[in-house]
């Protein structure tokens, strides 16, 4: 649950762990059921963060059949949150029908941490402060959300080569029809490779500061 000022504590019922994923993601305006479950972190993919949330209890809100705006898709959300601090740990979508061609495996935490550190990226922690961008308004000017075939998404502290932490929101879309490829040897960048794209938007303002398929 969120405490007056947005701070975090306990979420002790399901009725607190929905209400807290509510007000972070506003995902029930856009599904058609919601239930919340105690559970076991299994693993968590997130860079740099991912290793230390497994096996943690945490709250899994699921948003069954939503339907985003301008959405190919019906979707399931997962929304996992850290049942000792009501911390937001990741989000994870699905779509109905059959898997999506050429999408690859999403990469492991160490993969990622790996990719994300040689790109010149870290993800310095968790905000204190809830995000003043929730998280369907941060996909509002993500190009292609409707096309995508599954999500991840955190929400996090970011910061790139020398520039200041800021809070954003990290949000893979994946499964997505190939784009174009660019470089000295585009025809040499599989199919795989082309897929998936990493979006992170300021969480204060809703921006999208940039955009990469990597990991």
């Amino acid at each position: 649950m969120t405490t007056p000022g947005g701070a975090q504590s306990r979420l002790s019922t399901s009725a607190q762990a929905i209400a807290r994923a509510n007000a972070l993601t506003r995902l029930q305006t856009v599904s058609r059921g919601i239930d919340a479950v105690l559970m076991k972190v299994k693993e968590d993919v997130t860079p740099f963060l991912g290793e230390g949330n497994g096996g943690k209890s945490a709250w899994r809100v699921t948003y069954a059949s939503a339907s985003l705006p301008k959405d190919s898709f019906r979707r399931t959300f997962h929304v996992m949150l850290d049942a000792a601090s009501g911390r937001l740990l990741f989000i994870t979508s699905t779509s109905e029908g059959p898997p999506a061609a050429n999408m690859r495996p999403m990469a492991s935490y160490r993969v990622a941490t790996k990719e994300l550190r040689e790109d010149g990226e870290l993800y310095a922690g968790y905000p204190d402060a809830d995000p003043k961008v929730d998280f369907l308004a941060a996909l509002q000017d993500i190009l292609q959300v409707g096309k995508s075939r599954e999500m991840h998404a955190a929400y996090v502290m970011h910061r790139r080569l020398e520039s200041k932490a800021r809070a954003v929101w990290a949000i893979t879309l994946r499964g997505l029809p190939p784009f174009a490829a660019h470089g000295p040897n585009p025809k040499g960048v599989a199919a795989e490779q082309r897929t998936s794209m990493r979006n992170v938007v300021d969480a204060a303002t809703g921006k999208v500061l940039f955009a990469t398929n990597v990991p």
